[in-house]
């Protein structure tokens, strides 16, 4: 198995170039003995920063994606997923793009780590579906929400952050014109999340689900199991996807997740890079949720300012 081929996809900007970067450098660090190749498609990254991404492994492969592939996203608005851009679109084209000895592929999106060997993907059997997926939730009733609210005839309803894809069955089954018929529609620009809808409506008879820790989302735990739950190495999943706008990699959002991710940081050539400020990026919710993270931790004064905040953008 060591000899055997792991193909890992990203696609990115340059918004999420560096956390595509700590997202390998988990995944390296965690699979030192098994042969992994990167493909990352970049969409408007400029040559210094792929070359620092290639600094990271010999085994990074880059591909520049065409402005005109995404350029038929552009009228697509959610309000609701403002902390998410056109380059996740790139993964409805990659299978098209890929060389062709890229038989079976994980698509991962940026703000995923790893935290284990990933060499047991290889007894994933996907040669009669398109790809292997993993819930979306741990909570019966909100999948039912979401496959009630898209029509699914299944009964689940998937997260595209973790794709596990046999490239040939993607081609095959049309995959990309038929979600793009469907994201393109006029009717449909109210998607929650646009292209995993899309997927969900397209795959729902094409794929096998898989154990969430393929694509174990942060947003399932509490605040205290944010703290305790990287503790217990033998428990990990393979993959924690850190789900949702209050991304780790942003200065107010302390904790051991954060010092993990750092810790990965430190391997890549944004080492010396400062975190960013998530103030400039807030919304009328995270006010409501810093003011109650704040009366949690007994800090009443600034609750009550984020609430304030809060109630006075919702007036707006």
């Amino acid at each position: 198995m060591n000899n055997s081929i792991i193909n890992v996809v990203y696609c990115t900007d340059p918004n999420y170039l560096e956390h595509v970067g700590v997202s390998i450098t988990s995944i390296i660090l965690n699979n030192k003995n098994h042969n992994i190749h990167f493909h990352v498609f970049l969409y408007d990254v400029s040559e210094e920063d792929k070359n620092k991404l290639k600094e990271i492994s010999p085994l990074i492969n880059l591909y520049s994606i065409p402005t005109d592939e995404l350029d038929k996203y552009s009228e697509i608005q959610n309000d609701k997923i403002k902390h998410i851009n056109r380059s996740m679109y790139i993964r409805l084209s990659v299978p098209r793009l890929l060389p062709d000895y890229v038989d079976k592929f994980i698509y991962l999106d940026a703000d995923i780590l790893c935290f284990s060997d990933i060499s047991s993907i290889l007894n994933i059997d996907i040669d009669s579906v398109v790809c292997a997926v993993t819930a979306d939730s741990l909570d019966v009733n909100n999948m039912l929400q979401n496959t009630n609210r898209l029509g699914l005839a299944a009964e689940k309803y998937f997260n595209s952050g973790f794709l596990y894809i046999n490239t040939q069955n993607w081609k095959k089954f049309d995959t990309e014109n038929k979600a793009n018929q469907i994201l393109l529609s006029p009717q449909n620009y109210n998607f929650i999340y646009p292209d995993q809808d899309a997927l969900n409506i397209v795959l729902q008879k094409q794929i096998n689900f898989i154990d969430v820790k393929w694509n174990y989302l942060f947003t399932w735990m509490d605040d205290q199991e944010k703290e305790s739950f990287f503790h217990n190495k033998q428990s990990l999943p393979y993959f924690v996807h850190f789900t949702g706008a209050r991304k780790i990699w942003y200065q107010e959002h302390t904790g051991i997740a954060q010092n993990i991710y750092c810790f990965y940081k430190h391997f890549t050539p944004w080492s010396t890079q400062s975190l960013k400020s998530y103030k400039n990026k807030m919304r009328s919710v995270d006010y409501r949720i810093y003011a109650k993270q704040f009366l949690k931790r007994g800090k009443i004064i600034q609750s009550i300012k984020y609430y304030i905040t809060y109630l006075i953008k919702l007036c707006k």
